[in-house]
């Protein structure tokens, strides 16, 4: 018996990692209610169609399969969409996660791996970013993944529940085979964003040009999808071996702005679209960078793809697949 029950399983990254666990031997269960996720993006494993707020649905698929842990992703993750509407983030990212773990709990599934994010830091007081930094988060989506943190801690103490919570940084690429990859709608994303911009000759946004960075505007650390589901994979196979509640960050521990992401891009398409500014956003932070040693420690991982060039390579190999070009 090794299914794996994959919330948000359909989506980009949850895809991503079906497919890693299933050619390391496991059978992923991608439970998705589809409002991001694609049902093309199961290939690896089963599909089971259903919200996490419904928890009769969720219910009827841990009475159907046996579940040696879970790994969860599920949650809504638009920064922007948060700000407008915490009342549907609070409802769909904490509310989902009680109906999990209530379900974890009663059918004995004792190992988590959780799919946090670097929004729970904020705006950094220190950089790189490591697990002790105060979590002061700066917009509901990052509240909302604190919130669950906190929640998932306390019901490891009273029901036995082994967790691993990966504070993700920015991710993309995709799979080295372009099977499956970004396929948002609507896109918010900046690379598959530029990307598009790129094939379209189209005028590319930039949020923002009075940041506390070098060019004014944001950066970010970028981890090619790849090596994040290879950290789910690890992190998983580290909660069988011993009994373990970590908070560890995943990322590519180098920063890269918006106007150096823009810069790559055009050179590895060949192109030069036309870049126009507007006013940044609520919620984003000036900069986020990881420090990884924790990860190295605990799950022996380091990323091995997640330079930028090898993840617009890869994004762009996709984005052409997947547009037929």
């Amino acid at each position: 018996m090794k299914n794996i029950l994959v919330t948000g399983g359909a989506g980009y990254i949850g895809s991503h990692i079906c497919k890693v666990f299933y050619n390391s031997g496991f059978t992923p269960i991608a439970f998705d209610n589809l409002s991001t996720g694609n049902k093309w993006s199961v290939k690896w494993g089963e599909l089971e169609v259903g919200d996490l707020n419904n928890n009769d649905r969720l219910t009827e698929v841990f009475e159907k399969y046996k579940f040696l842990g879970v790994v969860h992703l599920a949650a809504l993750s638009n920064v922007e969409q948060s700000c407008n509407n915490p009342i549907l983030y609070y409802k769909n990212n904490l509310l989902g996660s009680y109906n999990l773990l209530e379900n974890m709990t009663k059918f004995k599934v004792d190992k988590l791996i959780f799919s946090s994010t670097a929004a729970v830091y904020g705006n950094p007081v220190y950089s790189p970013i490591d697990e002790r930094h105060p979590t002061n988060p700066i917009n509901p989506y990052g509240e909302t993944k604190l919130a669950v943190e906190k929640l998932i801690s306390h019901v490891s103490k009273t029901n036995n529940i082994n967790f691993i919570s990966l504070r993700y940084f920015n991710v993309a690429g995709c799979d080295f085979s372009y099977e499956i990859g970004e396929a948002h709608d609507p896109e918010t994303h900046i690379i598959p964003l530029a990307l598009n911009a790129a094939h379209n000759n189209s005028v590319f946004n930039i949020y923002g040009s009075d940041y506390s960075t070098n060019d004014g505007t944001c950066i970010r650390d970028y981890i090619h999808v790849m090596d994040l589901s290879e950290a789910h994979l690890l992190g998983f196979k580290s909660l069988l071996k011993k009994q373990s509640n970590y908070l560890i960050n995943v990322g590519g521990s180098k920063g890269a702005s918006v106007l150096e992401i823009i810069q790559k891009i055009k050179k590895i398409t060949k192109t030069d679209f036309k870049t126009q500014l507007k006013e940044r956003r609520v919620g984003d932070p000036d900069e986020l960078i990881a420090k990884i040693e924790k990860s190295k420690q605990i799950l022996n991982w380091t990323p091995k793809n997640s330079s930028i060039e090898k993840i617009i390579i890869d994004a762009w190999g996709w984005y052409k697949r997947y547009n037929k070009i």
